[in-house]
């Protein structure tokens, strides 16, 4: 009789550890899901005169950059915002959207590091940035799913392309630095005389409290007429 009631036990608690392992990868599943969804649809939505809007709304709202001030995504807060989206309460706004065609990265850009904005893509580190003008810099959450956000940029390499387009013109930058970096080097968001960049700036694994930065640092190369 005991030793049934040890099987019995044994076997509720491997069933319980089942549904736990199921019950995270559904979570995960379904993260990796709403916010390739929130990206995707933020990219639909995004037209010269709604760039143009969102812009004007946002004039000089951009806080200083303080890494402390961006918290990781979890399945929750992702499916917050999935709501939001689904309900119409949604009041996110893309300034451009971001391309790096030799990893994949294809993501809208939004004014702030919020999570509103980073659950969809980049984020501006400066008030006001300008594509083609200074140095345009970009924050993105490193996902554990190797796919989303800014994860894929850890196969970049120099000499490959940057895009950056406001659906009037397309920006292309060539990568001429990839860094690791401690996070408290905000200095390499800043404009450097002389020199019209994009800086591209995510954590270097999705640990929590990850004290590095990965940097991706590109030149501009060419500026064309967006095509309708």
């Amino acid at each position: 009789m005991a030793k049934r009631k040890r099987h019995k036990k044994s076997s509720l608690w491997l069933l319980l550890m089942f549904l736990v392992g199921a019950g995270l990868i559904l979570l995960g599943l379904t993260q990796s899901f709403s916010v390739t969804q929130l990206g995707k649809t933020a990219l639909s939505e995004m037209t010269v005169e709604s760039v143009k809007r969102t812009k004007r709304e946002a004039q000089g709202e951009t806080a200083p950059f303080n890494y402390a001030k961006t918290s990781q995504l979890n399945p929750l807060t992702v499916g917050s915002y999935g709501l939001r989206e689904l309900t119409g309460t949604s009041n996110y706004g893309a300034v451009g959207q971001l391309r790096v065609p030799a990893v994949g990265v294809d993501l809208p850009i939004g004014v702030g590091v919020s999570n509103a904005v980073l659950v969809r893509g980049a984020g501006t580190l400066k008030a006001d940035q300008q594509m083609g003008q200074g140095n345009y810099a970009l924050a993105g959450h490193y996902m554990v799913s190797k796919r989303l956000l800014f994860s894929p940029l850890k196969g970049v390499h120099k000499g490959d392309s940057v895009y950056l387009t406001d659906k009037q013109q397309v920006y292309r930058y060539k990568v001429t630095r990839v860094q690791v970096i401690d996070r408290h080097k905000v200095e390499v968001i800043d404009d450097v005389p002389g020199k019209t960049l994009v800086t591209l700036v995510t954590c270097n694994s999705a640990k929590r409290g990850e004290p590095k930065r990965l940097v991706i640092r590109g030149e501009l190369h060419s500026v064309e007429r967006a095509r309708v």
